[in-house]
């Protein structure tokens, strides 16, 4: 029964993630002021992946409800699919065992599954929307604390309610029907308040769909544009799992295990201190590769696999490598594949060159990438520098970056100008697409944005700015910077994290 406990585990840790003293500078007021904003452009947060809260079965109606895993989990819903997989175990063997594992791990994700074309499986699952402006729905973020929610509160707060959009969506589906509905919002807010301009921050999923928007819509009404801790350049996690590369690391296992439980760190510590983190990471490695096919082919391709967009988001050199891997010579999921074909080819392709014409026309554009935060443990590139949900190089357009708790290589901290290496060692952005306009936060979480924080302001630094910033604009925003609880910024240090 240990490798059927090794299975759940994996799948479980799978899910993403969803989700800190300030000091004088010299700063314009206007950048950093919490006076609300007169006449202030319109505002579009276009918010993330919501893997628990995002889809509804019938929205809108009085039969609404929520598709949630961790509702679909239940201790008697475990206990009873242990029961079959033991009695599979002892009658027909582990390979029987196994699949009714895996079944009852598949339940787990009921609703979320798409079609062999992309569209949602269930008809009665759509993604929560909302497209008129924020004035109209207190109840998404009078209370909303941090994330995407504490992003909108903080922006109602300082440019009006009525001046504020929060854009949802089935982060599921293709990117382009999401940018289509984008560009919607976009001109209506542009309508409703007589401009000819918005601002937009894209947080995490959302940054592809904004991407989208670009290639396809232009610039032309894009005034400022932040990209928050954004798939914009695509993610590790999904290009690696596509492929198979599965791994459980166990300095990740070990300092993720931490950051969920930090009140077990004794015992995690010691028991990583043993060998048995390593030993138990060992054994669901095995058994993943042993279990391999009837894993991708119960859960995670007819699941994850069959989300446009988790292919979209999938880095680009790595997508038709996981084409080959999860499809080989068949032909399933052909109208999905011509849907993320599209993107990944003229989209994803293009990142550089659509951000760089996107400036060029005038648009104010910034990079928020957030560090020191241990990723899922459970694919190749988990023990390096992330948010706790993505991957720091993948947000930041491929800064190099180290192991969490580790420094980079001599040879790589000497890639190109220091000026660009961050005092602990751990970041060198020389390699980054826009280095001079990526600013990275140690310890802030995925998103971050926690009611009127600094890092807060620092999004609206750059939306209100009026000619393009750069990490040396503000003495307050340094290109490296380090979060407390609550999110107050500070020049980083070289002093030891929390993980040395």
């Amino acid at each position: 029964m240990k490798k059927v406990l090794c299975v759940i585990l994996s799948l479980c840790m799978l899910l993403p993630v969803c989700r800190f003293g300030a000091f004088a500078a010299e700063i314009p007021p206007a950048a950093y002021s919490e006076t609300p904003v007169e006449d202030p452009l319109p505002v579009i947060i276009v918010r993330g992946m919501d893997f628990t809260q995002g889809l509804k079965y019938d929205f809108g109606t009085e039969n609404e409800r929520t598709v949630n895993v961790m509702s679909n989990f239940s201790i008697q819903g475990l206990t009873k699919a242990l029961g079959k997989g033991f009695v599979a175990l002892v009658g027909k063997g582990r390979r029987a065992a196994v699949a009714e594992v895996v079944s009852y791990a598949a339940s787990l994700f009921e609703g979320y599954a798409c079609d062999e074309n992309g569209d949602s499986l269930d008809p009665r699952v759509t993604g929560m929307s909302y497209p008129e402006n924020v004035s109209n729905y207190p109840e998404l973020w009078k209370t909303g604390s941090g994330h995407e929610s504490g992003l909108v509160h903080s922006a109602v707060d300082r440019y009006g309610a009525q001046n504020v959009y929060y854009f949802l969506y089935d982060w599921r589906l293709d990117t382009l029907f999401n940018a289509q509905r984008l560009n919607e919002m976009i001109e209506k807010a542009c309508a409703e308040h007589e401009k000819t301009q918005v601002n937009l921050v894209c947080c995490s999923m959302g940054g592809i769909i904004t991407l989208t928007y670009l290639n396809y819509y232009g610039s032309d009404r894009i005034h400022s544009l932040v990209a928050n801790s954004s798939t914009m350049y695509g993610t590790d996690v999904t290009a690696e799992l596509l492929t198979g590369k599965i791994n459980f690391n166990a300095d990740a296992a070990y300092r993720y295990l931490v950051r969920m439980l930090p009140a077990l760190r004794g015992t995690f510590t010691a028991a990583y201190k043993a060998g048995t983190v390593g030993r138990i990471c060992k054994l669901i490695n095995k058994f993943a590769e042993k279990y391999r096919d009837e894993i991708y082919s119960g859960v995670l391709i007819p699941v994850f696999g069959s989300m446009p967009a988790i292919w979209e988001v999938v880095r680009h050199d790595a997508y038709e490598d996981a084409k080959a891997y999860i499809f080989g010579d068949s032909d399933a999921y052909a109208g999905l594949r011509a849907k993320t074909d599209k993107i990944q080819n003229e989209v994803c392709a293009n990142v550089e060159t659509i951000l760089s014409e996107a400036m060029a026309n005038g648009m104010i554009f910034g990079v928020l990438a957030n560090y020191d935060t241990p990723l899922v443990p459970a694919y190749e590139s988990a023990p390096l520098q992330g948010d706790g949900t993505l991957e720091t190089r993948m947000m930041s357009f491929g800064a190099l970056v180290s192991t969490v708790g580790g420094r980079l290589s001599e040879e790589e901290l000497a890639v190109g100008d220091p000026k660009y290496v961050s005092a602990d060692g751990c970041i060198n952005a020389s390699t980054a697409l826009f280095r001079d306009e990526t600013w990275f936060c140690k310890d802030c979480a995925h998103v971050g944005c926690a009611y009127h924080s600094d890092y807060t302001y620092l999004v609206f630094s750059i939306l209100e700015a009026e000619t393009q910033p750069t990490v040396e604009t503000w003495a307050k925003y340094p290109q490296f910077m380090q979060a407390d609880a609550k999110e107050n910024l500070s020049p980083l240090t070289d002093a030891p994290g929390k993980w040395d």
